[in-house]
C-alpha cells in the first residue's frame, strides 16, 4: 500500500517513472532502490516514505506502466478515441507495428509473471482490463455495423489480444525484417478481415 505524503513537487511520480524504466531495463527482481531513487533525483528515504518496502514500490510501478498501455489510455494517445470504430482499429492495427517503449513493457511483464506471484496478478488484472475495454469496442463496433453482431465477442477480443501481444512478442525477439509486414500491408489485411467479418447487406 502507498503511504499518503505530501506530493507538492510531483516527486511522487518521478519515483514511480523511475521505478517503472527499472522495471522495463532489469525486471521486477533486479530493481536497485538506490538507482531509482538516483534516477528521480531524490533520495531512498523519499522511497521508503512512500511504500514500507522494494516490493511494495515495485508493484506501484508495474500498475503506473499498465495504466498507461490500458485500450482507453492508448486511444487518447492516439487521438483516435472521438473515431469510428474502423478507424479505431485501423489505428491500433498500424500501431501495433511501431516500436513503442511502453509496449515493450509487456515483454518484461511476461518474463518477470513466470518467477513473480505479485508480476503474474497484476498481469491478468490488466489482461482482464484489457479484454473488458476491448469488449466495449467490439460492441460499439457491431452496432456502427462494422462487424456481425453474431460474431462471439470474447473471441474477437481474443484475436485482438492475441495479435497484439504476439506481435510485440515477436518483434522483441528479434524477428527478422523481411518477416515482418509494412504498416500498408498489415493494415489491408485488417481491412480485408474486418470486410469479411462485416453483415452481408444482402440479408
Amino acid at each position: 500500500m502507498q503511504r499518503r505524503v505530501r506530493d507538492p513537487d510531483g516527486l511522487t511520480e518521478k519515483l514511480l517513472d523511475a521505478a517503472a524504466e527499472v522495471f522495463v531495463e532489469q525486471g521486477y527482481d533486479k530493481g536497485v532502490v538506490s538507482d531509482i531513487a538516483r534516477r528521480a533525483g531524490a533520495t531512498t528515504g523519499a522511497i521508503y516514505a512512500r511504500w514500507p518496502d522494494k516490493n511494495e514500490m515495485m508493484v506501484a510501478a508495474l500498475d503506473h506502466l499498465l495504466e498507461q498501455i490500458t485500450p482507453e489510455q492508448r486511444m487518447k494517445d492516439l487521438g483516435v478515441s472521438g473515431m469510428s470504430g474502423t478507424d479505431i482499429l485501423m489505428a491500433w492495427g498500424a500501431n501495433v507495428l511501431e516500436s513503442d517503449e511502453t509496449q515493450d513493457v509487456l515483454v518484461q511483464v511476461f518474463g518477470s509473471a513466470r518467477n513473480n506471484a505479485a508480476v503474474q496478478q497484476r498481469l491478468q488484472v490488466f489482461l482482464n482490463d484489457q479484454a473488458d475495454q476491448l469488449s466495449d469496442l467490439v460492441e460499439r463496433a457491431k452496432d456502427e455495423g462494422l462487424c456481425d453482431k453474431e460474431m462471439s465477442t470474447p473471441a474477437v477480443v481474443l484475436l485482438i489480444q492475441a495479435a497484439g501481444t504476439g506481435t510485440h512478442l515477436l518483434r522483441s525477439a528479434g524477428r527478422a525484417d523481411r518477416h515482418m509486414p509494412t504498416v500498408e500491408e498489415w493494415v489491408q489485411l485488417i481491412a480485408q478481415l474486418l470486410s469479411a467479418a462485416s453483415p452481408n447487406d444482402s440479408t
